[in-house]
């Protein structure tokens, strides 16, 4: 894999690539007034869909702590699933870059339906470990729709903290340390794909 990796580095196309959303991160990361302060973005997923769009480009980053502005719109409730309801949906997280895929070991931010509150929803730690999930249900937090929150991984010699505006949401149990990350984006589901349209903001 590593050599197949190389390879690609010596490919002309590729370089183009990487420049381009290099160019496009840091001009994300701008505001019009010049500073440096981050612009939430807009994430559509569509009917049927798992994927809320635009997917941050898989580059690998040194593990660090992020700081993540959000707001769930009130077109992510649904309570059409069954049992599928409780599946948690991911709003932004990392992952081991090592394991070249995504969900083997991977620290996120979750979200699902609060099924006995219209417009709410539960937000906990979801942890991949060696291709099993586990959400840190033991410790869910309410939020509500249409208001924005700050979401915390904290890196701390490669293990990550998750807290809620400053409630902590819980630490990884996984033993593995995290030294070189790529980043996960909001994703629907669970077994199940999108219900129907939904959109949220962040800065991530």
């Amino acid at each position: 894999m590593n050599g197949l990796f190389k390879d690609l580095l010596k490919e002309f196309w590729v370089w183009v690539i990487l420049i381009a959303a290099l160019i496009f991160w840091l001009s994300s990361c701008t505001k019009p007034d010049g500073t440096n302060e981050r612009i939430p973005k807009t994430y559509v997923v569509q009917k049927g869909q798992h994927d809320f769009k635009p997917s941050p480009f898989p580059l690998p980053e040194q593990a660090k702590t992020y700081v993540v502005t959000f707001m769930l719109d009130s077109s992510c409730y649904y309570t059409l699933l069954g049992v599928d309801n409780l599946d948690w949906n991911k709003l932004f997280g990392v992952y081991r870059w090592d394991d070249y895929k995504k969900n083997k070991n991977a620290d996120m931010i979750a979200w699902r339906p609060y099924l006995t509150r219209r417009n709410a929803f539960e937000i906990c730690l979801y942890e991949n470990i060696n291709n099993a999930n586990r959400p840190h249900e033991d410790r869910i937090i309410c939020i509500l729709s249409n208001r924005f929150y700050a979401a915390t991984l904290l890196e701390e010699n490669g293990r990550y903290t998750a807290l809620l505006n400053l409630d902590t949401l819980g630490t990884q149990e996984n033993e593995l340390r995290y030294r070189t990350i790529g980043k996960n984006s909001a994703w629907f589901g669970g077994s199940q794909p999108a219900p129907h349209r939904m959109f949220l903001q962040m800065d991530f």
